[in-house]
C-alpha cells in the first residue's frame, strides 16, 4: 500500500517537473518596453542598509504613478533622467540571477532573493534602453512587470493597456 502511494507520488511529482520544464519561458527577444509603463511600487533595494530603508522608501514615493512611454525612437516622461528625445536603443539581453541589478543582489545567495522578488529560474530576460543621457537596464519577472534600480530603489514598472 504504502509503495503505491510512493510510486504515485513519484510519478505526480515527475509530471510537475517536465510541465515547469518544458513551459516556455520568455526571452528578450522575444519581449518590447514599447508602450506605456506606469511605477506601481518603489521599494528599498534589498542590499540597501537597515538605517537607510525608511529614507530610501520616501525617496521612492517621488516616482510612484509616474508613466514613461517607450517609442521606437525616443522614450517620454515627466521625470527628467528617463526622458530621451532621440537615438534611444533598446537592447534585449539575457542575464543570469547573480548579474541582477548590476550584480548587488546580497549574498550568500543572490538566487533565492530573485525568486523572492518574483523573477524566474534561470537567465533574466532583461532590455538595456540606452539614450545619450543614460542607460537603464529594465529586468522582466513576467512580460508586463519591469525592475530597474535607480539609488538603491528597486521601482517595479507594469504596461499600461
Amino acid at each position: 500500500m504504502i509503495r503505491k502511494h510512493m510510486r504515485s507520488a513519484v510519478l505526480a511529482w515527475l509530471a510537475s517537473v517536465s510541465l515547469v520544464v518544458s513551459a516556455p519561458s520568455a526571452r528578450a527577444s522575444d519581449l518590447s518596453m514599447l508602450g506605456t509603463w506606469k511605477i506601481v511600487e518603489a521599494v528599498p533595494a534589498p542590499w540597501s542598509r537597515p538605517e537607510e530603508r525608511t529614507a530610501l522608501t520616501a525617496h521612492g514615493k517621488h516616482l510612484l504613478n509616474m508613466t514613461v512611454t517607450f517609442k521606437p525612437a525616443s522614450v517620454q516622461s515627466k521625470f527628467k533622467l528617463f526622458s530621451c528625445k532621440r537615438r534611444v536603443a533598446y537592447e534585449p539581453v539575457e542575464l543570469p540571477i547573480d548579474a541582477l541589478f548590476q550584480g548587488n543582489l546580497p549574498e550568500p545567495n543572490p538566487t533565492a532573493v530573485a525568486l523572492r522578488m518574483g523573477f524566474p529560474r534561470g537567465d533574466v530576460p532583461s532590455i538595456d534602453v540606452k539614450c545619450i543621457n543614460a542607460k537603464f537596464t529594465f529586468h522582466f519577472r513576467d512580460k508586463d512587470t519591469v525592475m530597474i534600480n535607480l539609488n538603491r530603489v528597486i521601482y517595479i514598472f507594469k504596461r499600461q493597456r
